[in-house]
């Protein structure tokens, strides 16, 4: 039976409803009532996202384009992390790497560039599902998941009703749509979002999607809201590519007056890159610098977007020798890339690069490139633990000159240790570049 958005009541109910359940036309109305007092009051707010992306690509054999994952032979062939933080204001999400403590004007594909990714699991989905598409739902009963009784709604959206926008291989394009929920009958919560697209165009590469997303009450300034809690992505493309992403958030929380987030960009965002000296001018470029890690780094937890600690170990000096920052000035790098490849052989691929360097007890934007000479950077023997060192090899990232690719083969260890040295040399300031 179909039941309208806005319906309140069943003509017929089903008879799995309990004598103590309402009925399903009345819980749908609570439900969608409830999913859009949260998309209308939202406060601004922040969480820390965490993506963990897997691809796999076809094994040997034919196979045909979209042919159903079932049927084909897939093998892993490279994984990563991504960490960020997502702010939502006015039901806008806006993203930067951990702990900038500012937003750029930049969407989530802006930052990260390649791979898969999606957006809207704070109101999107929600808005466009139980509002702008006028989404007609039929019941398809009771279900019990970890001892706990559900009640689920299927629904599907035909591409002239739909405004789900797909993104793939430079093309954006709307698709039909379907899917279900899954509530709880005694809280009315939506507990459960599952999306699928219908056969996406052959432009956007892709051959479908599909979104599961978790939703969770959090209080938020004395007020429950629903929010997502963990995100399931899956993406065929029409080579036989699949994109598995699990997405977990934590840590949200509602900015109140006091805070100093700022949206948009800063005055420090528009100098980054340059490094100041003790008189305020930038660092001469061309001038050596050595430093090291303060902590190791653990490819297990660590992800793209993570600030590493590290100090010189030795004085940055000028052409006259004087000392321009003093030995163990704290330096802190961003990881842009931690991925790891599996075929042929196995890789751990790092990109990092200098933000700053401390300065008369200041950190100052920090402009460097890598020295990307021959065992430029090697690992600490004393914190291997006598153990032979991985084999590394350092390269310039063609994608950013101020950032370094570390390149691990035959990895024994999964914790790269703190005193990890790496060489670079100061460089003239340049705006960022899109990792693509």
């Amino acid at each position: 039976m179909l039941l309208p958005m806005r319906s309140a009541t069943l003509l017929v109910c089903a008879v799995a409803c309990a004598q103590t359940q309402p009925a399903p036309g009345e819980l749908l109305a609570r439900v969608s009532e409830r999913v859009l007092n949260t998309v209308d009051r939202l406060p601004r707010y922040m969480c820390t996202e965490t993506i963990d992306r897997k691809q796999y690509e076809p094994g040997s054999g034919r196979s045909e384009p979209c042919e159903p994952a079932s049927r084909r032979l897939t093998f892993l062939a490279t994984s990563d992390r991504l960490r960020m933080d997502v702010a939502v204001s006015a039901g806008t999400e806006m993203y930067s790497w951990v702990g900038e403590s500012h937003f750029e004007d930049r969407g989530l594909f802006g930052m990260v560039g390649t791979g898969a990714v999606s957006t809207g699991s704070f109101s999107a989905f929600l808005t466009v599902i139980f509002r702008t598409d006028n989404t007609a739902f039929s019941y398809a009963g009771p279900v019990t998941e970890a001892g706990r009784q559900l009640e689920r709604f299927e629904f599907h959206v035909p591409h002239e009703m739909s405004h789900y926008f797909y993104s793939g291989n430079g093309s954006r394009v709307i698709t039909g749509y379907m899917g279900a929920i899954l509530v709880d009958p005694q809280t009315a919560d939506l507990v459960r979002l599952e999306v699928h697209t219908e056969g996406l165009p052959p432009e956007t590469g892709s051959c479908q999607s599909s979104s599961t997303l978790d939703y969770r009450r959090l209080r938020l300034h004395d007020t429950d809201f629903l929010l997502p809690g963990r995100v399931e992505l899956y993406i065929l493309d029409a080579n036989g590519v699949e994109s598995r992403n699990t997405t977990v958030f934590s840590g949200c929380h509602e900015f109140l007056g006091e805070s100093t987030l700022s949206f948009g960009t800063s005055p420090e965002v528009e100098t980054a890159g340059g490094a100041l000296a003790l008189d305020g001018s930038e660092l001469p470029p061309g001038l050596p610098l050595q430093m090291a890690f303060t902590r190791s780094i653990d490819p297990a937890t660590a992800a793209a977007g993570d600030r590493i600690d590290a100090r010189l170990t030795e004085s940055i000096r000028g052409a006259d020798h004087r000392t321009l920052v003093p030995k163990g000035a704290a330096v802190t790098l961003r990881l842009l890339e931690m991925r790891r490849f599996y075929e042929p052989r196995k890789v751990l691929r790092l990109v990092l690069k200098p933000e700053t360097v401390e300065i008369g007890g200041t950190p100052r934007p920090l402009a460097a490139a890598p020295d990307a000479r021959p065992a430029a950077v090697m690992p600490n023997p004393g914190a291997m633990h006598q153990r032979p060192a991985p084999v590394v090899r350092l390269l310039l990232d063609s994608k950013d000159p101020h950032a370094a690719v570390l390149e691990y083969f035959d990895v024994r260890s999964d914790v790269l240790p703190a005193g990890f040295e790496s060489s670079w040399v100061t460089a003239i300031p340049k705006p960022p570049a899109s990792r693509r």
